[in-house]
């Protein structure tokens, strides 16, 4: 393999990791985000980021849009703060994962041993997100009435198409 190749799979992979962590770290701060939802840093009860509860605003949006009980509310916010509360731990250990690969001369066997594993340990993190999220959502559908599901799943597409034509709008401005 020659030596530009080689460093393009060491560099290009290194850069992708730090844009990952300065993100959390620019999401972390609350500072210069456009959107509400907890990232104004001002305590806004937002979607689990920077002075918000977990789910704060789906949950009042949805116990809004579907009339949901006191009961079901309470249940609801119990089953988010569970899930919230499993989740945390994960940024620090990622973060000190960073620091190590940092240490590490960029191109030598223990960086990319390193790298490979943070790579690991991130798809696992993702896949093990994806299954706590469809463990919640079946939590959630199993409090609902049959009018309630139903309504719930209707908003459910139209965050579905919704999500899809934000990707389709952004990937167009920026295939140009």
């Amino acid at each position: 393999m020659n030596k530009s190749i080689k460093r393009a799979l060491i560099i290009i992979p290194s850069i992708a990791l730090a844009g990952i962590f300065a993100t959390g770290a620019v999401m972390a701060d609350g500072k210069d985000c456009k959107r509400g939802n907890g990232h104004d840093g001002k305590g806004y009860e937002g979607m689990g980021h920077k002075g918000g509860k977990k789910g704060g605003i789906m949950a009042h949006r949805m116990a809004k849009k579907l009339d949901l009980t006191d009961a079901q509310q309470d249940a609801i916010k119990d089953i988010m703060q569970a899930q919230h509360q499993g989740a945390n731990g994960g940024h620090q250990d990622m973060a000190a994962a960073l620091a190590e690969l940092a240490q590490l001369e960029a191109g030598s066997d223990a960086y990319i041993a390193k790298a490979k594993a943070i790579g690991a340990t991130q798809g696992e993190a993702m896949a093990q997100r994806l299954i706590n999220k469809a463990d919640v959502e079946q939590q959630v559908k199993a409090l609902l009435t049959p009018e309630q599901l139903e309504k719930y799943q209707a908003m459910h597409a139209e965050m579905a198409e919704h999500r899809a034509e934000r990707m389709q709008n952004h990937n167009k401005k920026h295939s140009d």
